[in-house]
């Protein structure tokens, strides 16, 4: 029986979350549902890392709290991927790639 506490991982994005993704997203975290193109090591690090994120800060305030980054980013004249990448999230999640994850 799996665990209630883990991530749950599916290769492929859901119809109806296609339209939203963007070219060239890899994966994306929705609570602890993990959505990704290819099954990789390091992307999947990057993802269970943000199901952890998503934990300790709480869905709402984790997701505010990105968008909010992002577009603050965006306005100090970052380009689209430089804001994507200096999200505090982002860079927390690049981290745990090189260190690994423990679940």
């Amino acid at each position: 029986m799996p665990r209630a506490d883990l991530p749950r991982i599916r290769v492929g994005f859901p119809w109806w979350l296609r339209p939203f993704v963007m070219r060239g997203v890899d994966g994306i975290t929705i609570g602890r549902r993990i959505y990704v193109v290819r099954h990789d090591e390091i992307l999947l690090r990057h993802e269970i890392a943000h199901v952890q994120q998503i934990a300790r800060a709480g869905f709402i305030r984790f997701y505010w709290t990105y968008v909010i980054e992002y577009f603050r980013n965006r306005r100090r004249g970052m380009s689209r991927h430089d804001a994507y990448r200096n999200i505090s999230f982002e860079r927390e999640a690049v981290a745990a790639e090189k260190r690994g994850i423990d679940i």
